[in-house]
C-alpha cells in the first residue's frame, strides 16, 4: 500500500486533506515495526479518521492484536467501516464517539496523529464543523492529557506531530525518531 493507492480509496473531498489529516503510510510500517517488538494486548487511535492508520496496521499486524479506532464525525466512521469491508479486514474496530467526553480506557498502546490541530488552523481542516481558536485547543488538548494520565501504569502512546513539543504528564519519553516530515515519540505511563 502507497499513500496514493490509499488516497485513491477516498471520496475526492478527502483526498485533497489526506497528507495533514492521516498518518503516512511509511509512519504506520514504522509504527508497525516497534510493535512487534511489544506486549501489545490492543491499539486504539484517537480520532481514526477515514481509519487509514488503523485499517494499515491490522494489515501489518495479521492478526497479532485488535486495532480500534474513535472518531466523532459520524460520516468518517462509516467510511472507514465501508473501507474495512472494501478491503475484507478483520481485527479491526471503529466507533462513533468522542474521546474526550467518553475516553476508551482499557489498551495497552494509544496513537495519536496531530492530537485536535485542526481545532486551531482552519486550514486543511476536515470540516468546519468545529469551532476554531487557540484556546479551544489548549482546552482539548489539556483534556486528553488528563485522560491519558489515568492510565495504568506501563500504558504507551504513541505520538506523531505529538503535542507540539510539550510533555506528556505522568509519562516518560522513551523513544524518539525524527523525521523529515515529522516527530514520533514513544511515551510510557510512570
Amino acid at each position: 500500500m502507497t499513500d496514493e493507492i490509499w488516497d485513491s480509496l477516498l471520496p475526492v473531498a478527502y483526498k485533497a486533506i489526506s497528507p495533514y489529516q492521516w498518518t503516512p503510510i511509511e509512519i504506520t510500517r514504522f509504527t508497525w515495526e516497534y510493535l512487534k517488538t511489544e506486549s501489545v494486548s490492543s491499539v486504539m487511535d484517537l480520532g481514526s479518521g477515514v481509519g487509514k492508520f488503523c485499517l494499515n496496521l491490522v494489515q501489518y499486524a495479521n492478526g497479532s492484536f485488535p486495532v480500534y479506532g474513535v472518531e466523532d464525525r459520524k460520516e468518517l466512521v462509516e467510511l472507514s467501516l465501508e473501507l474495512k469491508q472494501k478491503m475484507g479486514l478483520t481485527g479491526v474496530h471503529f466507533t462513533h464517539s468522542d474521546f474526550l467526553v467518553n475516553f476508551p480506557f482499557g489498551h495497552s498502546h494509544y496513537y495519536v496523529f496531530n492530537p485536535l490541530y485542526e481545532m486551531m488552523k482552519g486550514e486543511h481542516s476536515i470540516d468546519f464543523k468545529k469551532e476554531k481558536s487557540a484556546m479551544v485547543f489548549i482546552k482539548n488538548i489539556q483534556i486528553l492529557k488528563n485522560h491519558l494520565n489515568q492510565c495504568k501504569k506501563g500504558t504507551k502512546v504513541i505520538t506523531y506531530h505529538g503535542f507540539g513539543g510539550t510533555a506528556l504528564p505522568g509519562y516518560k519519553k522513551i523513544f524518539k525518531k525524527e523525521w523529515e516530515i515529522g516527530e514520533w515519540i514513544v511515551w510510557e505511563k510512570e
